[in-house]
């Protein structure tokens, strides 16, 4: 059976799906799913020399779309595959100054499509655990990043950068994302990867091409989740060491309250603090954040946002965020502000 995300068969799924997965020889069913999302937004953004609109597609959970595919392969064994495309125009981490017009009326958009290869991987499953063989997350990867606020579709640990990452503070010759980091592991990359656990305890460990090694480990209820990790880049190119721990707790009754601090052994030591603050009521979610990156060579910067999210029905977010990013100590600095209104569909 084939079928979408949200549980509605297409024809047209199947035809195509089924080109990409051919099985002669197994008896047993093969579940294919195709699922995605589009997550556009708009900005007002302003730098404190220039401002302008921008229409771009959010990067803090941007546009993709990705397959996924399981069977029994016997003896208690799962097989399956998990393939997923980002597709995004315009990325919002690449909107820069020169995207913005004095006029505010917008300008030069013009940082162009983002079309990367997300998730490409193989994966067994059985009793002794889970194996994943092509690229993936890391085993660190989403340590840092532990949060039941509901608000993270627009506001999480590493929205700065997404959102504002090619902005310049003022006239400083600094962009945001040269002053921040959430240092959460080595992201995607080439590996192989092994996950175990029991209960609400879970761990990973991941070898990575140019040696790069990952442990992490979690512990996740209804109420509280918590990540730590641990990396080496070893001789990969970013040779780096670091670590992160987040957790993120949610009192059943509306408030949640989310932490996380991280760091690496590069430089002086950066290192980043994350703190949120939210609350539900029916469908919606609000939260107020800061966040804080320190010994980057770039200088010390820090965010303070506060955003709305609203789950106007299965699948569809509307969110409204306002942030602001500060440099410090840095000649020529200036407050990068963004007024931010958008919405996420999933299929």
């Amino acid at each position: 059976m084939i079928k979408t995300k949200s549980g509605l068969t297409s024809p047209l799924i199947m035809v195509v799906t089924s080109m990409a997965v051919v099985t002669p020889t197994m008896s047993q069913a093969v579940n294919v799913e195709l699922s995605g999302q589009v997550n556009r937004l708009i900005m007002l953004v302003d730098n404190g020399v220039e401002d302008g609109v921008v229409n771009a597609d959010n990067s803090v959970s941007g546009t993709r779309w990705r397959l996924k595919s399981s069977g029994d392969v016997g003896n208690g064994v799962m097989a399956g595959l998990y393939y997923e495309n980002g597709l995004q125009s315009n990325a919002s981490s690449s909107v820069s100054v020169g995207s913005l017009d004095s006029d505010g009326e917008g300008g030069d958009v013009g940082s162009g499509d983002n079309f990367s290869v997300r998730q490409a991987n193989v994966w067994f499953k059985g009793d002794f655990g889970k194996i994943t063989l092509g690229q993936g997350d890391g085993a660190a990867n989403g340590s840092a990043e532990a949060d039941k606020s509901g608000t993270d579709v627009i506001q999480y640990i590493g929205s700065s950068a997404d959102l504002l990452g090619s902005m310049e503070y003022g006239t400083s010759g600094v962009k945001v994302k040269d002053a921040r980091s959430i240092f959460d592991g080595l992201s995607r990359n080439d590996n192989i990867r092994y996950d175990g656990g029991n209960g609400p305890f879970g761990f990973a460990v991941s070898l990575g091409n140019g040696d790069k090694t990952e442990l992490g480990v979690k512990y996740k209820t209804e109420s509280l989740e918590i990540r730590a990790a641990l990396w080496d880049a070893a001789d990969s190119g970013a040779n780096v060491a670091g670590s992160a721990i987040s957790a993120s707790w949610d009192s059943g009754s509306g408030l949640n309250l989310t932490g996380a601090f991280s760091g690496d052994d590069s430089g002086n030591d950066p290192a980043n603090i994350y703190l949120k603050a939210g609350y539900k009521m029916g469908n919606s979610a609000y939260g107020i954040d800061f966040s804080e990156t320190t010994d980057k060579a770039a200088g010390d910067a820090s965010s303070i946002s506060v955003a709305w999210v609203n789950n106007v029905m299965k699948g569809v977010q509307a969110y409204v965020s306002y942030r602001i990013e500060s440099l410090d100590n840095v000649a020529g600095e200036d407050d990068v502000t963004a007024l931010v209104a958008g919405a996420r569909v999933k299929f």
